[in-house]
């Protein structure tokens, strides 16, 4: 009879051991902190989005990815124009910068591209999620900003 009892006790701690574990960890918060012009000719736009994530954990935690998509204003229309993404990484505790190289075809924004190169900016929307590996568990963690990103090389 202690057989059959020792399996749901095991489960039973292992349930309670899990879920106090998840209301430990904390997710990261993710901001936009920087977007860079890298380069820019007839052809593409080249931009640096830095990224800053907050790891409020005592662990190093691994996000299994950050993808986001970039719009630009177009009068009060937020057009897409570009996607950005970073494959699996470690974050240690604390503050940690991650930059994401987009690339942008002018041909999708004609208009926008000289406008913008005569004006010497841009105003974009970011918008994302980040998915952390949380013992198995993905949360989408989203993020998002609007900014002007100067274009003088």
């Amino acid at each position: 009879m202690q057989g059959y009892l020792a399996l749901p006790c095991l489960l039973m701690a292992a349930a309670l051991l899990f879920s106090g574990c998840g209301m430990l960890i904390k997710d990261p918060e993710i901001e936009v902190k920087n977007v860079a012009l890298e380069s820019a000719d007839l052809s593409s736009v080249n931009l640096l989005v830095t990224l800053s994530i907050n790891n409020p954990n005592p662990l190093g935690i691994n996000l299994k990815s950050i993808v986001f998509d970039v719009y630009y204003q177009k009068g009060d229309e937020w057009n897409f124009i570009s996607h950005g993404e970073k494959g699996s990484f470690n974050i240690k505790p604390g503050m940690n910068e991650v930059t994401v190289p987009v690339s942008i075809k002018t041909s999708a924004i004609p208009g926008a591209v000289i406008s913008a190169l005569a004006q010497g900016e841009i105003t974009l929307q970011i918008k994302g999620t980040a998915s952390p590996d949380l013992f198995g568990i993905s949360p989408q963690i989203p993020f998002s900003t609007i900014t002007t990103v100067p274009l003088k090389l």
